[in-house]
């Protein structure tokens, strides 16, 4: 780090262009800047949102440009100085992070920018229930477009039942996780059946997770009802408003919180985020959206704690960018199993 005062992106962007994080003593200077103050952590994150981004567009007239102008910034060179590295040590001398973050969530950085391809159909019925209409399998996600102008995206290992009769909107969510973008239609609600409840809701943006024992419900627009499939005098339903997250586990009575958006939506566009969470629950995530898989049996390993911003689908990139900041160096076991080890002796 130099001797200049800089701000906390400054900071943050000349910290992601060391590739010396698991040694000492940068390692203890690092953990020391990040524990100084939450403006600190802010920037982390966001240096780590934009390295992803520059990472994976090569191929964009835009972010070669950007490439073009962070050279021109000479930046403090690195010690392997390969481009996505050079760009990060430069971030704050363009400028333009608010903007791409933005851009991020706005999903403008995307592949092609053709749409997901629809999910599989794996039964011809959308009007009854029954077994599953569409899914989707590991590492893919699709979008579903139903007849009445609904869309719906299908996360990874997901399936879904749509059952659209008698002017009834009906879908049960049978696995993994789904995004919903209800048509409105004042006089026919649209619901969603799962975990044991159905989210009920007009015209509005909501996500609905199932996860092994437990329901997660995130509102994004508008408003949604959660209650049970079996009423219950003592669960009457909850009203959800935007940015606020039910979740039930195990049959339990649910509890409504705030909740990021970006963080709990960012799978639709690719990305996970982390806060201070186990390295082992990390990989599980990320785990999902890769047919590579990442182990990890050092119990300390596992227990490290990570914080950041990553793209889903590359997990020899997601090792490289974990052991930028931890003490953890990826092993390849097999053509598709990787294992994070400790770089501790």
């Amino acid at each position: 780090m130099t001797r200049d005062v800089m701000t906390p992106a400054q900071a943050a962007a000349r910290w992601l262009a060391r590739d010396d994080l698991d040694q000492s003593p940068q390692r203890e200077q690092f953990a020391a800047w990040l524990e100084e103050s939450q403006d600190n952590r802010d920037a982390w994150i966001q240096a780590h949102r934009l390295w992803d981004v520059f990472e994976d567009a090569e191929d964009s007239d835009l972010i070669a440009a950007m490439a073009r102008a962070a050279r021109r910034a000479r930046p403090e060179p690195a010690a392997k100085p390969f481009w996505p590295r050079a760009i990060a040590a430069s971030i704050a001398a363009l400028a333009v992070s608010a903007t791409l973050l933005t851009g991020v969530h706005q999903g403008w950085f995307g592949g092609s920018g053709a749409p997901a391809k629809v999910a599989v159909e794996a039964g011809p019925s959308l009007t009854a229930v029954g077994r599953a209409d569409y899914v989707t399998g590991k590492g893919q996600k699709s979008i579903v477009d139903l007849p009445d102008g609904t869309r719906v995206t299908l996360d990874v290992d997901s399936g879904i039942d749509v059952a659209f009769s008698g002017g009834r909107r009906e879908v049960r969510l049978l696995s993994g996780r789904a995004f919903f973008d209800v048509a409105h239609d004042r006089a026919h609600p649209f619901a969603v059946r799962a975990g044991g409840r159905v989210v009920t809701a007009l015209g509005t943006q909501f996500d609905v997770r199932l996860a092994p024992g437990a329901l997660r419900v995130v509102l994004a627009e508008g408003a949604v009802s959660v209650a049970p499939v079996q009423v219950r005098a003592s669960e009457p339903p909850v009203r959800l408003a935007p940015g606020q997250a039910f979740t039930a586990r195990d049959g339990a009575q649910g509890r409504v919180a705030p909740v990021d958006l970006d963080e709990a939506l960012g799978w639709k566009q690719g990305v996970l985020e982390f806060h201070d969470q186990p390295l082992s629950e990390a990989v599980g995530l990320l785990n999902r959206y890769t047919r590579a898989r990442i182990v990890i049996r050092d119990p300390k390993v596992a227990a490290l704690r990570i914080t950041g911003v990553f793209r889903t689908g590359d997990a020899r990139r997601f090792g490289r960018s974990v052991s930028q900041v931890l003490p953890v160096r990826m092993v390849a076991r097999d053509a598709d199993t990787y294992e994070l080890v400790s770089t501790r002796r």
